[in-house]
């Protein structure tokens, strides 16, 4: 089969957009008639229908809805890759797009600013903050070259390494019965009332918490929803319950009268992974994934020394 040229591809991604040929035929600024011939050039090359055609409108197959998810990711690339050239070539910086969520331990962020490739010395990195599940999608859609994704399941569309466990943390008054432990463990939540991050913040993660912890699931508790720990600790000191915390989160509010214990029950722990699609192929993102990993590697196997303590 012969390749597909690339203004086969934007009149199917511009297509599959309008669900219009005239407006389509617009915005690629053709004529409607070419449009028309591309689409049928790119059909008998594909051997397959991509789009359905009748009184009503256009509407893309199932074919067509995944070669136009395709297609789209190889523009992006191709652009991508026309604009990196370019800036290297001027000497400009060339950045690479990493996506974190509230979740992420601020020891990965810190080395992550902190590193640099040797292969690629004008390399910049942009942040860009989300919840889990918008930096997978980002990820998959390729608006994100790598991401920290924390207590998301793998998928095989993404490729990634384990960077990070921690356990969860709960946060309480100095006063609560469960500051008298050294951690919480199963079944004592279930008879307190407890403050957690909304579901939509993170939806596998809230799942977890309700299946393992079961806070809040003897008559007379209740479960409050925030959206911040600085949220959470404000219904911990009205005392309203405890909440149930990244340790990043419960260390910011652990003060004035609030302590943190670890929630030590079997199945719940924060795992963040840093991923990128498992079909990239832009060596910058495979070469700055690997000495990144390398690196958090070497500083865990380094020898750690202990203070000496006076007298």
């Amino acid at each position: 089969m012969r390749d597909v040229d690339t203004k086969l591809l934007r009149a199917a991604v511009a297509l599959a957009e309008e669900l219009n040929f005239s407006r389509a035929a617009e915005i690629l600024h053709i004529g409607q008639s070419a449009l028309s011939k591309q689409i049928n050039t790119l059909e008998e090359l594909l051997g397959c229908e991509l789009f359905s055609r009748d009184s009503r409108g256009v509407v893309p197959t199932a074919a067509g809805e995944r070669f136009v998810y395709e297609a789209r990711l190889a523009l992006l690339h191709q652009e991508r890759a026309i604009q990196f050239s370019r800036e290297a070539h001027r000497n400009r910086e060339i950045p690479l797009q990493v996506g974190k969520s509230p979740y992420t331990d601020p020891y990965l962020l810190s080395n992550l600013l902190s590193f640099r490739l040797p292969l690629f010395p004008n390399l910049k990195v942009q942040l860009t903050s989300k919840f889990a599940v918008d930096l997978e999608h980002d990820l998959l859609n390729g608006t994100l070259d790598l991401a920290f994704l924390t207590a998301l399941p793998p998928t095989p569309l993404l490729s990634s390494v384990t960077v990070a466990r921690q356990p969860m943390y709960v946060a309480m008054l100095e006063s609560d019965d469960l500051a008298r432990c050294a951690d919480v463990r199963d079944g004592q939540l279930e008879g307190t009332s407890c403050i957690l991050p909304e579901r939509h913040v993170h939806p596998p993660l809230y799942e977890m918490l309700i299946a393992g912890a079961r806070p809040a699931t003897k008559p007379g508790t209740s479960i409050h929803h925030v959206m911040t720990a600085e949220d959470a600790s404000h219904f911990v000191r009205r005392g309203l319950g405890v909440a149930i915390l990244s340790q990043a989160g419960a260390w910011r509010i652990a003060r004035n009268g609030i302590t943190i214990r670890p929630l030590n029950i079997n199945g719940i722990e924060l795992e963040t992974r840093l991923a990128c699609r498992s079909d990239s192929q832009v060596r910058v993102v495979s070469e700055f994934l690997r000495g990144f990993v390398k690196r958090l590697n070497e500083q865990a196997s380094a020898k750690q020394f202990q203070l000496r303590l006076a007298g």
